[in-house]
């Protein structure tokens, strides 16, 4: 067996290794014994009911075979001489669970009873003893008080007081209708083995004692039981030595981890678990000698900072920092033990089992609610090809940074179950591969799931770098929703896998919601989204949606961000991450920025001539775009509707500026000799330089909702916020925070300078009909504003 190698203080605890090694076994022998002694008890019983099998069997054979070949019985049945067979009868009592034997005639009358006289229970008529069986059959039946029983060995444990009644047909050895039959005419006629006639000439009816009966097994039954036990014992001592034998490495390396969390290890200290504990025990020496050494540095250096604690105050407050971290290291490494058979040991997410177990517990838990749980399945469509590019080094870099990406995009909001403890990024899980999996609890609705997968599309579409190589990953995903289509855990991650796949079939980063239709049939492929598209404009199909942009300083509506929306009559509402990168791909993307600066142009002129005031309306260009082109026909539409230019804000991706730099200078000086606002969208997701910011002509920062979400929270988060306002603000620049949904996000983006938010705070995208029931009430948030700015007062002195 493997053993702990024994430095100077190991001798202090193997009473308590003995105790903990004793207690496992002990419990491990219990439940051995329980199962052998389950075990034994079936096999009893299964014994002690074909025993009384045999022993019935054997009765009904033996009454049988005393019934046949007897002329005297046959001779005295056919003169129904009732002293004869009283004396016959007796010949059948030739055992105690034969308690009663009755000769009836054939026709039901009692001729001869013998056996039991004090019994209690009259002897049943023939009737009742033959009920449902014919004349020539044997048949046995039990009787009690209610009517008719089992005549097995469970209804006499049920019933043991009831009697089994055996009646036997008596066949006539001669013809009895010849006259004057002597008893030697029967004795001559089975003398020479003639057959039998089909007469019955009445029938022997037999009562057997169930009590008896059971009493005759039950020794052997008993016996059974005894030695099966016994045996059990038996094997139970080299068990349980074997078992303690299995359970030692464990108990050893439980203590030892125990000890090296108190710190009672000396400096040669070692463990030496060879075969299945071998990785555990390098982990754990690697640990207690990292330990040891850093403790035996610290405490040097500690004496020297207390010699010299006025000059040296602040080393001193270093080492302690050390020690401290060194504590959190050992306790990360205990719970890297625990976590190494329920989590992905490259991305530190749960894997297949764990997130599968905690499906089957949020399906169970939201039996009892009425809203929908969904599981997101997302594939990396392009890993292979980065993978084998890059090497398998980067390929692990880009799973840890996407697995980083869905945890970071999930809010508290959408938790894998409101009422469930769980561990934080539980509700992200890599399946294996580059296969991930996401849990939402308790949603509102289905498009709660939607707006999940699009953050998550949107967070992993950001240019990331890997050993200096700027990757997009193309992310597909796959959404099913319990219960609308299944509440098993299996089938739901089925049903998004099977989505997922669907989902592949198109170009660019996107979802898909599973449905049976759609996803069984051909249903609508990239061809037919693109043929439909060039249908859309002209079908009145398209339209757009506004969000606010509010002044938080007054709290009105200073723009409104267009947002593209796709209305098909058969597919419903198609998102936009749906048909936008095939818009790009195909060219149409030409048509609809038309279409789309066109609307928005005549929506604001609208607004302007029915005396709603609205200072910008914000419209999103795509890279397809920027061409010399774009400017003469953006002009162009300006003319046509007759709209100042400073009224329509551009945004640009920081993509988009990212290409050459001298085309895409001249491009922006152009749409600024129009007058057209300029806006920087999603500011820092791309990890584009900055050096450009000081170079084009730029008039506002948009820092992207990815940063945004729980700044308040989460430091990470808030640090590169306060980076992005305090590098605007050196630029002379605006900064627009988006993405704005929690009072907490607006309270440390309005203590931080940022005047000017947009988000589901505020208002959802909302129809050009609604926007201007907003807009027709001046300072329309300055109420929410103000009551947001109370409760913060409220909470403040709560806080301190």
């Amino acid at each position: 067996m493997p053993k702990l190698g024994h430095g100077p203080e190991r001798d202090t605890t193997p009473k308590r290794e003995r105790f903990v090694a004793v207690s496992i076994a002990s419990r491990i022998i219990i439940l051995f014994l329980s199962l052998g002694l389950f075990i034994v008890s079936l096999a009893t019983g299964y014994v002690t009911q074909r025993e009384y099998k045999n022993r019935l069997d054997g009765l009904v054979l033996n009454a049988v075979d005393q019934t046949r070949l007897r002329p005297d019985l046959e001779f005295a049945f056919y003169r129904q001489n009732r002293t004869s067979l009283q004396s016959l009868l007796s010949g059948f009592l030739n055992t105690e669970v034969i308690t009663q034997v009755s000769a009836f005639s054939g026709a039901g009358d009692v001729l001869a009873t013998r056996g039991d006289d004090n019994a209690s229970d009259p002897t049943p008529g023939l009737l009742s003893i033959r009920q449902g069986a014919s004349v020539a059959d044997i048949r046995l039946v039990s009787l009690d008080k209610t009517g008719f029983t089992g005549t097995g060995f469970w209804p006499a444990l049920v019933a043991p007081d009831s009697r089994l009644y055996l009646s036997v047909p008596i066949f006539s050895s001669v013809n009895p209708t010849t006259k004057n039959l002597t008893l030697t005419d029967f004795v001559a006629a089975q003398a020479i083995d003639k057959p039998s006639s089909l007469v019955v000439l009445g029938f022997v009816s037999l009562a057997i004692d169930r009590a008896t009966l059971l009493e005759q097994v039950s020794s052997t039954a008993a016996g059974m039981f005894v030695g099966g036990f016994i045996l059990l014992l038996l094997c139970s001592l080299p068990a349980y030595l074997y078992t303690r034998q299995l359970t030692a490495p464990i108990t050893r390396l439980n203590l030892t981890a125990s000890q090296l969390l108190t710190g009672h290890l000396s400096a040669d200290f070692r463990i030496d678990e060879h075969g299945d504990y071998s990785e555990l025990s390098q982990v754990l020496n690697q640990a207690i000698k990292h330990t040891i050494a850093r403790k035996e540095e610290a405490n040097l250096e500690h004496k020297i900072l207390l010699m010299q604690a006025g000059e040296r105050a602040e080393q001193l407050m270093q080492r302690e920092e050390e020690l401290s971290r060194a504590t959190a290291e050992i306790t990360a490494t205990k719970e890297q033990l625990a976590r190494i058979a329920n989590y992905d040991q490259l991305t530190s997410l749960p894997n297949r089992h764990l997130f599968t177990e905690q499906l089957d517990l949020l399906l169970r838990i939201c039996e009892r609610s009425t809203k929908p749980v969904a599981v997101l399945l997302l594939h990396i469509d392009n890993f292979d090809r980065i993978n084998d590019s890059l090497g398998r080094d980067a390929g692990d870099l880009l799973l840890k940074e996407v697995a980083d990406r869905l945890v970071g995009c999930l809010r508290s909001s959408d938790l894998l179950a409101h009422n469930v403890d769980v561990s934080e990024g539980l509700n992200v899980s890599r399946l294996g591969g580059e296969e991930f999996a996401m849990a939402l609890g308790e949603l509102e609705d289905t498009q709660a799931a939607e707006l999940v997968a699009q953050r998550a599309v949107e967070q992993l579409m950001k240019p990331l770098i890997i050993d200096k190589h700027e990757l997009v990953v193309i992310p597909k995903l796959g959404i099913a929703v319990a219960p609308r289509h299944s509440t098993d855990a299996s089938e739901l991650l089925g049903f998004a896998t099977t989505a997922m796949h669907r989902a592949k079939s198109i170009t660019g980063g996107t979802y898909l919601i599973y449905n049976d239709g759609d996803m069984q049939d051909s249903g609508y492929d990239d061809l037919k989204i693109e043929a439909e598209l060039r249908k859309a404009i002209e079908r009145n199909q398209l339209s757009l949606h506004y969000q606010p942009q509010i002044d938080t300083t007054t709290g009105a509506i200073v723009c409104a961000e267009a947002l593209l929306r796709w209305e098909h009559p058969e597919l419903g509402q198609v998102p936009p991450a749906r048909f936008i990168q095939l818009a790009e791909e195909t060219g149409l993307i030409w048509e609809l920025g038309d279409w789309g600066i066109a609307e928005a142009c005549r929506q604001l002129d609208k607004f302007a001539r029915g005396g709603i005031q609205l200072d910008r309306v914000a419209v999103n260009i795509s890279p397809e775009q920027i061409q010399p082109a774009f400017v003469a026909r953006l002009d162009e539409i300006l003319q046509e509707v007759g709209l100042d230019a400073s009224k329509l804000e551009l945004g640009l991706s920081e993509a988009i500026l990212m290409n050459n730099e001298t085309t895409m200078l001249k491009f922006l000086q152009q749409l600024k000799e129009l007058g057209v606002y300029l806006s920087l969208e999603n500011f820092g997701a791309s990890h584009a330089p900055m050096s450009y910011l000081s170079r084009y002509p730029l008039d506002e920062i948009k820092i992207d909702r990815s940063f945004v979400a729980e700044c308040d929270k989460r430091e990470s988060a808030a640090r590169l916020v306060r980076a992005i306002i305090a590098m605007s603000n050196s630029l002379e620049l605006p900064t627009v925070a988006e993405g704005v949904e929690t009072e907490g996000e607006f309270r440390f983006l309005l203590d931080h300078g940022v005047r000017k938010m947009r988000g589901y705070l505020f208002s959802k995208p909302v129809t050009a009909s609604l926007l201007g029931e907003l807009l027709a009430v001046p300072w329309h948030y300055n109420e929410q504003i103000q009551k947001m700015a109370l409760r913060a007062e409220m909470a403040a002195p709560a806080s301190r």
